[in-house]
């Protein structure tokens, strides 16, 4: 505790201290300043802040390439099937090429497992650094701060924190000390939580970026959706026994539900959740911190499935209790089934909260929706991007 408290503390002195220098509004190119400037992190003799190695105004001429990667090594190579964290990055790198910016995903060898329903081109470590080297301008993303294999070959880059149950416990030593020697150049967190967390803490602005949702394919099939059909996946040993609790509420309270388990690849729960007219999201959390950002919800709403979440942070990031959902007070599956008698007793109650959630989602959680957060994260200025 001690440790981590002088990190902090540590993160939090090198900030001020950039602060005072930067009001100073000093000569730059002073000879006698440089060592003092490069010390504090305020000026790169090699790269500019935002890892291009051109000056800014030839930077702005052209639109950076960006490389997203979680990869590790050959433990973790950067493309792991059911994985949420790369089904975030990949809709990230989506977005950004159907805004005509070349964008790849980076696993260890370039390939990846075939497990979402629209997959970004992946690109090896090795083409990454050749088309790194290459490029007049470009960013560098990950999610994940142990992604030591892609990190390396990355002077600086992009955080975007999706889980602090990692960042602020295993990853936190490590975290803190990218933080103070610069390689982070902007963070952003995947909810309010996150990035209020890291305002604090580092005492810098961290900005938001929630979820991005794939939504040319999550959309709803009304003519496909059976009413009493509620959807859940296998969050794990807990999943039985708290499905056995929601289902025997139920029954008691005359209500014939038939609980269906969602699997498979991206495109068969896709098509599963279609069917579907409530989503139990049974995910319990890793951590204190909850969850930062369960697909689960999003991905339900998208097709029109009324999400019952349990309070894990994060799903309060779309679901408004009693509107588009349900957001339970305690982890505890008897709660979830009175949500589930009042939604089905309450006459048109189930309809009006999908309705609610198409409209939602139609509103704010487009892929399209992300676009202005994306480009404020990424530095993305509006001529680069209309170069």
């Amino acid at each position: 505790m001690k440790f981590k408290q002088t990190i902090i503390n540590w993160a939090r002195f090198r900030t001020s201290w950039r602060l005072l220098l930067s009001s100073l509004k000093c000569d730059f190119t002073n000879d006698c300043l440089k060592p003092l400037l490069i010390f504090a992190g305020l000026t790169n003799p090699q790269r500019s802040p935002v890892g291009s190695a051109t000056p800014t105004a030839k930077r702005n001429a052209q639109r950076p390439v960006i490389f997203a990667s979680y990869c590790a090594g050959p433990s973790l190579v950067g493309s792991n099937k059911y994985c949420g964290g790369e089904k975030v990055l990949n809709n990230l790198v989506l977005l950004l090429r159907h805004h005509g910016y070349e964008a790849f995903m980076v696993s260890l060898d370039g390939t990846h497992t075939d497990w979402l329903v629209e997959h970004a081109p992946y690109i090896s470590l090795s083409e990454f650094a050749e088309r790194k080297a290459k490029a007049p301008s470009f960013r560098c993303v990950t999610s994940w701060l142990k992604a030591t294999a892609f990190l390396e070959h990355a002077e600086s880059f992009y955080f975007w924190d999706q889980e602090l149950g990692s960042s602020a416990r295993s990853q936190f030593p490590e975290f803190a000390r990218l933080v103070a020697s610069g390689r982070i150049l902007q963070s952003a967190g995947l909810n309010r939580v996150i990035q209020t967390w890291h305002s604090a803490v580092f005492g810098k602005e961290t900005h938001l970026l929630r979820q991005i949702l794939n939504d040319r394919h999550w959309r709803p099939d009304p003519s496909r959706r059976i009413r009493r059909r509620v959807g859940y996946f296998d969050e794990g040993g807990h999943t039985a026994d708290y499905l056995s609790v929601v289902g025997d509420l139920t029954r008691r309270g005359g209500l014939d539900l038939e609980f269906y388990e969602l699997q498979g690849l991206e495109l068969d729960i896709v098509q599963q959740m279609q069917t579907c007219a409530v989503c139990l999201v049974l995910n319990i959390g890793k951590s204190e911190w909850g969850e930062g950002g369960p697909m689960a919800p999003w991905e339900a709403m998208a097709c029109g499935a009324v999400p019952v979440c349990f309070d894990l942070k994060g799903a309060w990031e779309i679901v408004q209790p009693n509107y588009s959902g349900v957001i339970t007070e305690e982890i505890r599956p008897e709660l979830m089934g009175t949500a589930l008698l009042d939604i089905y007793r309450t006459p048109g109650r189930l309809e009006e909260m999908s309705r609610r959630c198409l409209e939602t989602t139609a509103a704010a959680h487009t892929m399209e929706a992300r676009w202005p957060a994306v480009k404020k994260f990424l530095d993305l200025d509006d001529s680069s991007e209309h170069a």
